[in-house]
């Protein structure tokens, strides 16, 4: 079966975010797991790219298999954690890291040594941290004013759940950088970090599809992918888009994307 997007094409690889377009916390977004059978019933390679760092790539597998009850295989899901491990792993020596176990975990697995420490740290990561404390932002702050280098895993201000939009990695990292007047350098999508990651994930003609303008859309933009925004996390409202930032196509959720491809879908 061929998979094909009007005025693009055959499509081989369906690049797909997560949080927004197929679960939301605790809970799978409608039609989710039928969308994603079909895609994979076609012979399309799936590719499941995040700015989610609070979890490793296996840990966040097992949860679609939770949530969405639907597996996305080995070696199909790439995160921001590990974008910014693999970026950084040749640059530094012992990262401070302002973030959850599940990016520390990630860090230790591409080979960079931690510190809890901050006099001892040539580098900071800054990710979405649940048990954030005052104590973990000041220390991160003071390694930065002493010549750490400063990285974020993504600049996402928030992200979607149910009830509505938490605080993200960006918001925090916010707070280190007004701390210090520095930039944090950001791995996640759309910027090259992760692009260099993705590049060597699918196969063929891409698309893309996310729930975020500024780094699914973005990142489409910036490869040349063809882009569809879905309306089930934090874009509600398509007038919303900055033009600069307008996706190829507009669906309410990744539930539409089977018969956008001419796809066929079964009831499950």
């Amino acid at each position: 079966m061929t998979a094909e997007l009007a005025g693009y094409g055959p499509i081989e690889t369906v690049v797909c975010d997560i949080d927004g377009v197929v679960l939301l916390g605790k809970e799978p977004v409608a039609g989710a797991r039928t969308a994603l059978e079909a895609l994979r019933a076609a012979g399309l390679s799936l590719v499941f790219a995040t700015n989610n760092s609070t979890r490793t790539p296996a840990m966040i597998r097992r949860h679609m298999v939770d949530v969405v009850g639907f597996d996305p295989g080995p070696n199909s899901v790439v995160n921001s954690g590990v974008a910014t491990a693999r970026h950084i792993v040749d640059r530094v020596d012992k990262v401070y890291v302002l973030g959850s176990d599940g990016l520390r975990e990630t860090l230790r697995d591409e080979g960079i040594e931690l510190t809890e420490d901050w006099r001892e740290a040539d580098a900071v990561v800054t990710g979405t941290d649940f048990n954030a404390t005052y104590e973990g932002f000041a220390s991160a702050g003071l390694a930065v004013q002493q010549g750490a280098a400063f990285y974020a895993t993504n600049s996402d201000a928030s992200y979607p759940r149910p009830d509505g939009l938490y605080p993200g990695a960006g918001a925090l990292t916010s707070v280190v950088e007004r701390t210090t007047g520095m930039s944090a350098f950001s791995c996640g999508k759309p910027y090259e970090p992760m692009r260099v990651a993705l590049a060597e994930m699918g196969r063929g003609r891409r698309l893309i599809i996310g729930d975020r303008p500024d780094t699914d859309i973005a990142l489409g933009l910036a490869e040349g992918w063809p882009t569809v925004l879905v309306l089930s996390g934090v874009i509600a409202d398509p007038g919303e888009v900055p033009p600069t930032l307008r996706p190829d196509v507009v669906l309410e959720s990744i539930a539409e994307l089977p018969e956008l491809l001419g796809l066929a879908v079964r009831d499950s």
